[in-house]
């Protein structure tokens, strides 16, 4: 269901969207969405909670803390410039703009995304994969940013040439952090 609000979000736009397009699309009532999240800011909450878990795809426990960051850095951008789900972010992130609620949640869900890549960046310094002079909250925050930018100018520039670039941009940050690199 939740991957149905990402979709026509992503369409329809957080004030354009109902919840009869949300149920209509994931197969279910309007009952049973009202039962389970109460209304519609509620549900879109909710499908942005559940994006914000770690994806199945970013490693194992097995990997290097450092690795399982890079996994996450660059599964977060290198998306298409049309994935649905970067598009109901954009749409959540403007909603956030004028509803408190869903900023306060927006921020929160920034909080644990920072607090994820925290631990990975301490792991990663304690492991020896970077060197223990940074901040980890700090290169996590600046890391999260500078992402988040990369997202942004892949939307706003979308094609093969500006993937490219934004993947080499965000190499280019990694090589900065880690002591092996530097020069």
């Amino acid at each position: 269901m939740l991957d149905a609000v990402h979709e026509v979000i992503s369409e329809s736009g957080i004030d354009g969207a109902s919840m009869r397009q949300i149920a209509d699309r994931a197969n279910v009532s309007t009952g049973t969405i009202n039962y389970h999240f109460g209304n519609k800011h509620k549900l879109i909450m909710a499908a942005l909670q559940a994006s914000c878990l770690p994806p199945q795809e970013c490693g194992s426990s097995s990997d290097s803390p450092l690795a399982q960051l890079k996994v996450l850095a660059f599964n977060h951008i290198l998306r298409s410039s049309t994935d649905r789900f970067w598009r109901f972010w954009v749409n959540y992130a403007a909603a956030g703009t004028r509803n408190t609620e869903m900023r306060k949640h927006q921020n929160q869900r920034f909080e644990g995304q920072r607090a994820i890549w925290t631990k990975l960046i301490e792991d990663a310094i304690i492991a020896g994969e970077l060197p223990s002079c940074p901040d980890a909250e700090v290169v996590s925050e600046q890391l999260l940013i500078f992402v988040h930018g990369l997202v942004m100018r892949q939307i706003l520039q979308p094609g093969a040439q500006n993937r490219i670039h934004c993947e080499k941009l965000l190499e280019k940050y990694f090589e900065t952090l880690e002591p092996s690199r530097r020069t």
